[in-house]
C-alpha cells in the first residue's frame, strides 16, 4: 500500500502512521509525528512567527464575531472589576466603551441606553469627582426614559427599568448637591426614594438588596441636609442609616464608623456636644475592637481629640490633649514619623498646645519636624512656610524677636516664590516682618524707635490667624 503523503510504501520497520524523517542522500528511517513538528519548531523561526500570528488572527475573528449585547455585558463586568480594583481611568473607559456597545445593541432610545448613561454618569461622579459631567449623562438617561414608550416584555424587566431610573435620579441628586443645586438635588433625592418604595413591591427583590437601596438614599440625604445647614433632618437620615447598616452588617462592624462619625458631625452642628462625644466614642469603641492599631484608629483618635477642643470647655482640654498623643502614637505605628499624615497631624497637635501656652513643647516638636517636612515636602512649599510661620510666632511669644525674625523671613521668603508678593498670606508676613525690622534687638545701633513702636505691634493671637478656624469651632 502506498503512502498518501510522499507517495510510496513504507519502509521496512516501519509502520503506516510514521512519516519519514531522512533528508535528501541520507539513509531513510522513521520517526513520531511529535518529533517532526519538534524539529520544525525549534528549527524554523519563520513557522514559529506564522504559527503566531494564525493564533492572533483566530483570536481577532473570534473577538469579531461575538455579538455586540456579549460585548457589552462584558464590559459591564470588566467596569466593575477594575472600580473594585480601584483602576478608575479604566473603569471610566470601559463605561464609555458601554455607551456605545449600548447604542449599537438596543438603539438611542431603549431604556438599556439610559443605563449605560447613568451608569456612566455615577462612574464621573465616584470615580473622578466630576459632577458636571456626572449631571450632563444623568440628565441625558433622565431624557431617554421619558422618551421611551416601550411597555416591559416581563416582571423582571420591569424591576431592572426600576432599578435604573432610582439610579438616575439618585445619581442626579448627588451630581446637584456637588454643584450646590441643593433645591433639585433635594427633588430628585425624593424621585428616587418613591421609585424605591415602588421596587420594593416587585416579585423577586430581596429584602438585602431595599436595604442596600436604602442606605445609598440615606446616606445622600444625610449629606445633602448638612449641607442645606439643617442638622436636625440630618440626624434623621443617619440613624436611619444606622440602623441599616446594623441589620446588614451588625452592630460592631466597620462600617458602622463612619455613619457614627456622620451622626456626631450632625450633633456638633446643632450644638449637641455630649452626643457628638457619645458617637465618636462609639466609633472608636469598633475601631479598637477590630483594628485595635492602624490608620483607622489614629484618625477616629484625632477626631476625638478635635471634637474636645472645639467645645472650649477647659475641662476637656486633658482628653483633647490625651487623644492627640493617642493618634499620633498609632500614626507612628502605622505610617511612621516622616510621613505626611504624621507631620500634618502634629501640626495641629502644636497648635493646640500653642493654645495652652505650652510654648516651649510645641517649639521643640516644630523643630524636631522641619528636617522630615523639607525632605518630603521640599524647601519651598507651603508645609515648610507655615512651620517657619509657627516657629516665628512661638519665638516671640517666648520674647526671642531677633529669632522670630529670622523665622517670619524665611517664611516670607517661601511665600513670595510660592503665592507672589500681592497673595493675602504674603502681605501678613510682610507686615510682620516689617514691624519687627524695627524692634531694637534688630535695628542698626544708635537708630532711635519710635515712641508707639508697642502699640504698633501685632498682638501674638494675631500671628496664629485663623488659628481656631482649624479646630472648627461653631
Amino acid at each position: 500500500m502506498s503512502s498518501p503523503v510522499f507517495g510510496g510504501a513504507p519502509r521496512e520497520g516501519c509502520s503506516e502512521g510514521s512519516v519519514r524523517l531522512s533528508s535528501p542522500g541520507a539513509a531513510g528511517g522513521c520517526g513520531s509525528i511529535s518529533g517532526k513538528l519538534s524539529l520544525g519548531e525549534s528549527g524554523n523561526p519563520n513557522r514559529n512567527a506564522r504559527s503566531r500570528r494564525k493564533l492572533m488572527d483566530g483570536l481577532e475573528e473570534a473577538a469579531i464575531m461575538v455579538p455586540p449585547e456579549d460585548k457589552l455585558e462584558q464590559a459591564e463586568q470588566r467596569a466593575k472589576m477594575h472600580k473594585a480594583n480601584q483602576e478608575g481611568a479604566i473603569a471610566v473607559q470601559e463605561l464609555v466603551r458601554c455607551v456605545s456597545l449600548a447604542r449599537i445593541t438596543y438603539g438611542d432610545f431603549h431604556w438599556k441606553m439610559a443605563q449605560a448613561h447613568a451608569n456612566l454618569a455615577e462612574g464621573y461622579l465616584e470615580i473622578k469627582g466630576l459632577a458636571l459631567q456626572a449631571k450632563q449623562h444623568g440628565e441625558k438617561a433622565k431624557d431617554i426614559m421619558y422618551t421611551n414608550t416601550e411597555l416591559p416584555m416581563s416582571e423582571e424587566e420591569r424591576a431592572d427599568i426600576l432599578r435604573c431610573l432610582i439610579n438616575i435620579f439618585h445619581t442626579l441628586g448627588r451630581a446637584l448637591m456637588g454643584l450646590q443645586n441643593l433645591k433639585e438635588a433635594e427633588q430628585n433625592l425624593l424621585k428616587s426614594e418613591k421609585i424605591a418604595n415602588e421596587l420594593r413591591l416587585e416579585e423577586g427583590v430581596t429584602q438585602e438588596e431595599m436595604s442596600e437601596v436604602d442606605a445609598k438614599i440615606s446616606l445622600s440625604f444625610g449629606r445633602l441636609y448638612m449641607k442645606s445647614k439643617k442638622p436636625a433632618q440630618a440626624v434623621e437620615w443617619y440613624e436611619k442609616l444606622l440602623q441599616l447598616v446594623k441589620f446588614r452588617k451588625g452592630e460592631n462592624s466597620m462600617e458602622c464608623v463612619g455613619v457614627y462619625e456622620d451622626l456626631a458631625a450632625a450633633e456638633q452642628a446643632r450644638g449637641a456636644q455630649d452626643m457628638n462625644f457619645h458617637y465618636l466614642l462609639l466609633a472608636r469603641s469598633i475601631v479598637l475592637s477590630n483594628v485595635p492599631s492602624g490608620q483607622e484608629a489614629a484618625q477616629i483618635a484625632h477626631t476625638l481629640a478635635e471634637a474636645y477642643v472645639a467645645s472650649r470647655r477647659p475641662e476637656h482640654y486633658d482628653l483633647a490633649e490625651r487623644y492627640y498623643k493617642e493618634s499620633l502614637k498609632s500614626y507612628q505605628t502605622a505610617l511612621g514619623a516622616d510621613h505626611a499624615t504624621y507631620l500634618s497631624i502634629q501640626d495641629n497637635y502644636c497648635r493646640f498646645l500653642v493654645l495652652n501656652k505650652k510654648y516651649p513643647d510645641a517649639l521643640r516638636m516644630l523643630q524636631e519636624s522641619l528636617p522630615a517636612k523639607l525632605a518630603i515636602f521640599g524647601d519651598f512649599s507651603s508645609e515648610v512656610a507655615e512651620t517657619y510661620e509657627l516657629l516665628g510666632g512661638m519665638e516671640l511669644a517666648e520674647g526671642h524677636q531677633r529669632t522670630a525674625y529670622n523665622q517670619f523671613k524665611t517664611c516670607l521668603d517661601i511665600q513670595t516664590l510660592l503665592y507672589g508678593s500681592m497673595h493675602k498670606k504674603t502681605r501678613e508676613t510682610q507686615q510682620m516682618v516689617q514691624l519687627l525690622s524695627k524692634s531694637p534687638e534688630i535695628t542698626v545701633k544708635g537708630e532711635r524707635m519710635p515712641d508707639d513702636y508697642l502699640k504698633q505691634r501685632r498682638p501674638f493671637c494675631s500671628v496664629f490667624g485663623g488659628i481656631t478656624n482649624n479646630f472648627n469651632y461653631t
